[in-house]
């Protein structure tokens, strides 16, 4: 990524981290997949 922006790679380093509000529910709810949150399942989403 940091090659593909114009960066030297051998200079900086870089690091990503985030949290979703998806995957604190994940944690919170014991939810195995991520994609259940966007599949539209409805008899799912209506748990939370």
């Amino acid at each position: 990524v940091l090659e593909m922006a114009g960066y030297d790679s051998k200079k900086y380093t870089g690091f990503a981290f985030g949290v979703g509000l998806e995957r604190l529910t994940m944690v919170k709810y014991q939810i195995d997949d991520i994609r259940e949150f966007y599949t539209n399942n409805l008899k799912f989403l209506r748990q939370f």
